[in-house]
C-alpha cells in the first residue's frame, strides 16, 4: 500500500534519478497540498462545487507529479464529484484523501530526509 501512496522508485525515473529535483518537488508538493485542501474546504463549505471542482483538479494534477497515486485517483473522484455535482461524495473523498495524505507524507519526509543524511 505504501507504494501506492508514494512510489519513490517510480518517482525518481520519472526524473531521469536527479534527487536534488525530487527533494525540490516533495518540498513545494508538502508546502502546497494542504493549502489547497484548506481552499477545497472552504470552496465546500460555501457551497462552490465549480471551485471544489478546480482545486479537487490541481490536487490531482500535483499528486501525479509526485507519483502519489492514491491521493491521485481521490483527487479525481473528487473532481468528478464536483463536476456531477455531489458535494456528498465530494466530502466523503476528500476525508479519505486527508487520511491518506499524512501517511504519503511521512514517507516523502522520510525519502527526503534520508537523501540528505550523507549530503
Amino acid at each position: 500500500m505504501t507504494r501506492d501512496l508514494f512510489d519513490t522508485e517510480q518517482f525518481l525515473a520519472s526524473l531521469a534519478y536527479d534527487r536534488d529535483l525530487a527533494v525540490e518537488l516533495i518540498d513545494a508538493f508538502l508546502e502546497d497540498c494542504p493549502g489547497r485542501v484548506a481552499e477545497l474546504t472552504e470552496a465546500l463549505a460555501a457551497g462552490d462545487m465549480a471551485r471544489g471542482t478546480k482545486l479537487a483538479h490541481s490536487l490531482k494534477g500535483m499528486c501525479g507529479v509526485v507519483r502519489a497515486d492514491a491521493l491521485g485517483r481521490l483527487a479525481l473522484e473528487m473532481e468528478y464529484a464536483g463536476r456531477n455535482g455531489k458535494p456528498e461524495v465530494l466530502r466523503e473523498r476528500l476525508d479519505d484523501f486527508n487520511n491518506s495524505l499524512e501517511q504519503a507524507r511521512e514517507l516523502m519526509v522520510r525519502f527526503r530526509d534520508d537523501g540528505q543524511a550523507g549530503v
